[in-house]
């Protein structure tokens, strides 16, 4: 058995969480002593249109009030394990999320301007065990899409590619280079040198564990394709910029409200991908009875168990509750074993850039929509009538934001709207 399949095998079998709070890591790296240079714009808009934190969430739980970090793009469980570096002809700069800074790491020419997408595997690792390596990839799909839209909105091009060639020194027994976004126009930032090598921020992440996630990952770093992923956003009815800053995933489920069928119809067509089949469970849909769908331009209905044993599958308790209140469900589906373990590690990444277009689609629709990749299981199969090898990879809840609810959003704006970024006052904490 290969390394693909050892995986897939183990993730149907996984049981529940054992997660380890005590061993959680930073929330995102730092580099202290390291020098600081803005990322010009449109570059630092990029960024911070990719993975800055814009927005605080307040919400009042049993414990007492939270302050919770809010970024431009879902990941999984709110962690957040993708970390970017910008290389380029005047240096390697990793951008800090928190001010909006680029941390000078070296200067000098460091190749064409591109963006390298890296994974901490243990910031997702120590509550997702290995499960967490599909939720990684798939992040950096929805980072894909993400930096296609808010490039387009910018003026620029974000080219996606292989990290094979990424230059970052990294110890990648802890964090390791996935993706890289060749980027254009990029202007110089002349960054000053560097008086001494910077240093990440302690306590470290721990090494990616070993077990079946690991394995897949050094075979898919080995192992070649054998065919192309798909590039670049389909053109569709919705516009997806209008999206951006409309998104928002709701944690406490949906209104019960119907949603018009040419609005899931519009949101179903962005998340359609010629790699990926494309299924759809209609809840509550006007002018569509309550039943699955496969969608390939047109919804037609599939014969197989009925919705209501959905609820079988091991489900977490807000994609339960979510499933009460949601319009549709959005399914892609392929076969994970189709390929090499590249192969199956391209089907991930393409799967959350499926996801997120449909996720930017709901939010210009003036709907809401949460990624949940535990609804991937076999009941939802079994609700689909998959064939063969065929499975669900992971899935969209799609519906009627609430009107109220207990949440306070507050938006923080573009740092050039406002004054110069402050220095934390105990810099190597």
């Amino acid at each position: 058995m290969d390394a693909a399949a050892r995986y897939v095998a183990a993730m149907a079998d996984r049981g529940p969480l054992d997660i380890r709070w005590d061993l959680a890591p930073l929330r995102h790296k730092r580099h202290p002593s390291a020098e600081w240079v803005e990322p010009r714009h449109p570059l630092g808009a990029l960024l911070r249109g990719m993975l800055g934190i814009t927005r605080v969430i307040w919400r009042h739980t049993d414990a007492g009030p939270m302050a919770i970090p809010g970024r431009p793009a879902p990941s999984g469980g709110g962690l957040y394990p993708i970390e970017a570096y910008v290389g380029g002809p005047d240096g390697l700069f990793h951008y800090d999320p928190v001010h909006e800074v680029l941390e000078v790491l070296r200067t000098g020419d460091h190749g064409p301007a591109r963006i390298c997408l890296t994974a901490v595997f243990w910031r997702s690792m120590f509550k997702y065990g290995d499960y967490a390596y599909r939720l990684i990839c798939q992040e950096i799909g929805v980072l894909r899409t993400q930096a296609e839209v808010v490039a387009a909105t910018l003026g620029m091009t974000v080219t996606f590619g292989d990290a094979d060639d990424s230059p970052l020194g990294l110890d990648e027994s802890r964090e390791s280079p996935l993706a890289v976004l060749h980027v254009e126009p990029y202007e110089r930032v002349c960054p000053p040198e560097p008086a001494r090598p910077p240093r990440e921020a302690r306590p470290l992440p721990l090494p990616f564990p070993p077990g079946a996630a690991r394995d897949l990952h050094q075979a898919a770093d080995t192992t070649p394709r054998t065919r192309r992923p798909a590039q670049g956003v389909r053109a569709g009815t919705v516009d997806l910029r209008d999206g951006l800053h409309a998104r928002h995933s709701p944690v406490g489920g949906f209104r019960p409200a119907p949603v018009p069928l040419a609005d899931i119809v519009a949101t179903a067509g962005l998340a359609d991908c010629p790699d990926l089949d494309l299924y759809l469970l209609a809840l509550r849909v006007d002018g569509l009875p309550s039943a699955a769908y496969r969608y390939d331009g047109d919804l037609r209905r599939v014969h197989a168990a009925p919705l209501e044993s959905l609820g079988s599958g091991p489900l977490i308790a807000n994609t339960r509750e979510a499933l009460t209140t949601a319009a549709a469900v959005i399914v892609p589906v392929g076969d994970p074993l189709a390929g090499t373990a590249r192969d199956h590690r391209d089907q991930l990444i393409e799967t959350g850039a499926s996801l997120q277009r449909a996720t930017l689609a709901a939010a210009a629709l003036g709907l809401t929509s949460r990624i949940h990749s535990d609804g991937a299981c076999e009941a939802t199969d079994r609700v689909l009538g998959l064939p063969g090898p065929a499975r669900s990879l992971s899935s969209l809840l799609v519906g009627v934001p609430r009107s109220r609810g207990p949440d306070l959003v507050l938006r923080f704006p573009d740092a050039r709207e406002g004054g110069p970024k402050a220095r934390p006052e105990h810099p190597d904490q």
